[in-house]
Order: C-alpha cells, then sequence, then structure tokens
C-alpha cells in the first residue's frame, strides 16, 4: 500500500464517521462515479458529469443527501448548486 493509498483511507475512514451525507461526484476511466461519503465503491457510475450531478440532486431532493460535491478531473472540487 502506497503513502498515498494510506492517506486516502485515513480520510474515508473519517469521512464515514461523520453525520454528513454528502454525495461526491468524481471522475473514472469509465465515466463518472456518484458516491457517498464513506464509501469506497461508488453507488453508480453515468457516462457524463451532468448525468452524475442529477442523480445525486435527486438524492438530496429525497433527503438521502445533504449536499452534493463534484470532482473536476485536474482535482478541484466545487459544491453543486
Amino acid at each position: 500500500m502506497t503513502a498515498k493509498t494510506k492517506s486516502v483511507n485515513k480520510r474515508l475512514i473519517k469521512s464515514a464517521t461523520s453525520n454528513e451525507k454528502r454525495v461526491h461526484i468524481t471522475p473514472r476511466a469509465s465515466g463518472w462515479a456518484v458516491r457517498r461519503e464513506g464509501n469506497m465503491a461508488a453507488s453508480k457510475v453515468v457516462s457524463t458529469q451532468k448525468e452524475a450531478v442529477s442523480l445525486a440532486k435527486v438524492w438530496v431532493s429525497n433527503g438521502t443527501a445533504s449536499k452534493v460535491i463534484v470532482h473536476s478531473k485536474s482535482g478541484k472540487f466545487r459544491v453543486a448548486k
């Protein structure tokens, strides 16, 4: 396990213990992943970022998520409105 992987694992463990219900949209080789905070695996992978954000916003409106955080391919992130 590399140092970067260990760091990511520590952050995931910390976020899994929080009460936040944030959803992260992250780029993948096969599209865009919709991942609940604290989960290692994506809940769903879709072909476009727009589609991923739409799905996550449905989760927010249903009350199963509190906030949508969109990560770019360059590593920057923003909160979806």
